[in-house]
């Protein structure tokens, strides 16, 4: 089954407007950091093939990177289960409806992150909204191990938590696991939920809500089971939580690293307005304030403070008129679609809208028109070889395999 359909036009003109936009007063743009190719927008387009179905809510896909041919689906309501050739395996490699709290729409088992070094220690690390805790349950990073007589299954009693954050909503979680190119573990968390962010944790860097945190899980903490990166901005402590890498998130559902340039590329779910794509190149030093909750991508969400403060603007953003809840994708690096080598793909999950971001050859980003897929795309996922997939929330997967013509 291939999903062969290319978008209108009635986006394009302000997808080229707003990744070109100044934002007001101090608010600074991102400036561009590495090459990359020169991307036209008129030449894009997707093919997506189905390689796999009957899961159950899926929501994240893992490349353990071991050579064995696995790649690993968590599914929200509490599962990670074996895709081999398309082929889902009855048996899950790890059960944890037990301890997940999936009662809410954003909540519940929402993603897997193998450790670089999986294949000699069987290490990976999930993200979940926990059935204990105060408020809607606890946001939680735990650690696990493979199970020692069996490759194929996790070991549930290896389980350690890592961090255990009480969200006071059953919304805005965030909950993305994923190791950088620099070998520490990013975890992103949403600011808390209800509307608004009326806790106000986006802005305040004590807070670890509305956060992009990086930690050490290979060391060991006077106070806590990770350690701190010494080049964290905040890392002694004073001015935040030494755990925070980035702040005035709303909800980063999904993020990715460029494998070839070590870019962070962040899709920041939107309050009433806009939808955002956030940047952070490869040799930042940490601390980007993204702006929420005093920004809604490069609107004034509160008119105080908005025109004082460093916020870094998006690269990329749409309007409510083509969707509600971006999905953050990936920089496209693999061989099946050579067409998109440096395409950044990305999609809004409740119109099934998919786009492709780059650089002109100015260097200015600019979005393609969208593509109608029809899907509810819940995340995108990568291999080890730089292919992608993307899922669909109702138990599709489909595997990127081409560019119309």
């Amino acid at each position: 089954m291939s999903v062969r359909r290319t978008g209108g036009g009635a986006l394009l003109g302000y997808a080229l407007m707003v990744v070109m936009i100044v934002g007001p007063g101090a608010v600074r743009d991102v400036v561009a950091q590495t090459p990359a190719p020169s991307f036209d927008p008129a030449a894009f387009g997707v093919e997506l093939e189905l390689v796999g179905d009957g899961l159950n809510q899926p929501v994240y896909l893992a490349d353990p990177a071991d050579g064995s041919g696995r790649l690993f689906v968590v599914e929200q309501p509490g599962t990670i289960r074996i895709v081999r050739d398309g082929v889902v395996e009855p048996e899950p490699f790890l059960d944890l409806t037990g301890i997940v709290n999936a009662s809410g729409f954003e909540q519940g088992l929402l993603s897997m992150a193998p450790h670089p070094e999986f294949t000699e220690n069987g290490t990976f690390f999930v993200g979940y909204t926990a059935n204990e805790g105060e408020g809607s349950g606890d946001n939680t990073v735990a650690r696990y191990q493979v199970a020692a007589a069996d490759p194929d299954r996790a070991d549930p009693a290896s389980a350690e938590i890592l961090l255990a954050i009480s969200d006071p909503f059953p919304n805005h979680n965030g909950g993305l696991v994923k190791f950088g190119p620099d070998g520490y573990l990013y975890v992103g968390f949403g600011d808390g939920g209800s509307g608004g962010d009326p806790e106000e944790n986006g802005q305040n860097p004590h807070a670890l809500l509305g956060k992009m945190l990086r930690i050490d899980v290979d060391q060991v903490g006077e106070d806590a089971p990770y350690g701190i990166p010494e080049d964290n901005p905040f890392a002694d402590g004073v001015d935040g939580r030494p755990e925070v890498w980035a702040l005035g998130l709303r909800n980063p559902w999904r993020f990715s690293f460029d494998r070839v340039t070590g870019d962070l590329y962040i899709g920041d779910v939107g309050q009433n307005q806009i939808e955002e794509i956030n940047f952070q190149p490869e040799d930042s030093d940490g601390g980007e304030n993204y702006g929420w909750n005093v920004m809604e991508g490069t609107d004034c969400f509160r008119s105080e403070g908005c025109d004082t403060e460093p916020y870094v603007l998006p690269i990329a953003e749409y309007p409510h008129e083509f969707g509600c809840s971006v999905t953050g994708g990936y920089v496209y690096r693999g061989q099946a679609a050579p067409a998109l080598s440096g395409v950044y793909l990305f999609a809004d999950f409740c119109t099934g809208l998919l786009w492709g971001l780059g650089r002109d050859g100015a260097g200015d980003w600019i979005l393609s028109e969208p593509i109608e897929t029809g899907l509810g795309i819940s995340s995108f996922g990568e291999t080890a070889e730089g292919e992608l997939f993307v899922l669909d929330l109702g138990g599709g997967m489909y595997e990127v395999v081409g560019r119309e013509s």
